[in-house]
């Protein structure tokens, strides 16, 4: 069994214990295999990519459609996210070695946001790009995660692109609340750390739905 086998193992129950109901979770170690199972529709997205990132995406697509339960393309938005079917939502996140993916039904989930990034310090001026000055006691890399998670979430429910100094983040124990300071929304979730790495799932509830968070 190989390292990367054995962190996606350990990230995947990490990812899973982050997700509220109605949400599937999984993680694949990246693996080059996956470049033929892709549709023409996905391919043409990463024809001109080195193959390390073809394999990114392409493990990220198999994953996906695991936790779907349907072999279908999902190709890429006009936002860079993934397409999803009629009828669900989810986001894929990556780094060298693993794929994380979070799917639900949009009847229970208005959007998802995965992230992962190795557990590390930041440098003052990396930081001061992710940090805002009122949000203190905070560390910059586990911001860096959170804030991606929100800025995933808010897009794929119609938000538009966000900054870092856009989203002020409330953090208490293993859950986390961004908020979009200038159009006063807000995105909920919650957060851990597995095989090295900072992990995150953002979550907007569907209407009429309490927020997992």
């Amino acid at each position: 069994m190989t390292a990367a086998v054995v962190e996606a193992a350990e990230l995947g129950g990490a990812l899973a214990s982050l997700a509220p109901p109605g949400v599937r979770t999984g993680a694949l170690p990246v693996d080059g295999a996956h470049v033929e199972e892709m549709f023409r529709q996905e391919s043409v997205s990463v024809a001109n990519a080195v193959a390390a990132r073809r394999a990114e995406f392409a493990t990220g697509r198999a994953l996906a459609r695991r936790l779907l339960g349907r072999r279908l393309p999902l190709p890429v938005g006009a936002d860079r996210a993934p397409e999803w079917p009629v009828g669900f939502v989810g986001s894929i996140a990556h780094d060298r070695r693993v794929v994380l993916a979070a799917v639900g039904a949009a009847s229970q989930v208005a959007s998802l946001g995965v992230d992962l990034e190795a557990i590390g310090a930041m440098t003052a001026d990396e930081g001061a790009l992710v940090l805002r000055d009122d949000e203190v006691g905070i560390d910059a890399r586990l911001a860096f995660v959170l804030k991606e998670a929100v800025y995933k979430a808010w897009s794929a429910s119609g938000g538009r692109f966000l900054e870092f100094h856009d989203v002020r983040l409330h953090v208490e124990r293993d859950r986390f609340r961004g908020e979009v300071v200038p159009d006063g929304g807000t995105v909920e979730g919650r957060f851990t750390a597995a095989a090295g790495r900072w992990v995150a799932l953002a979550c907007c509830p569907a209407a009429g739905e309490v927020s997992p968070a």
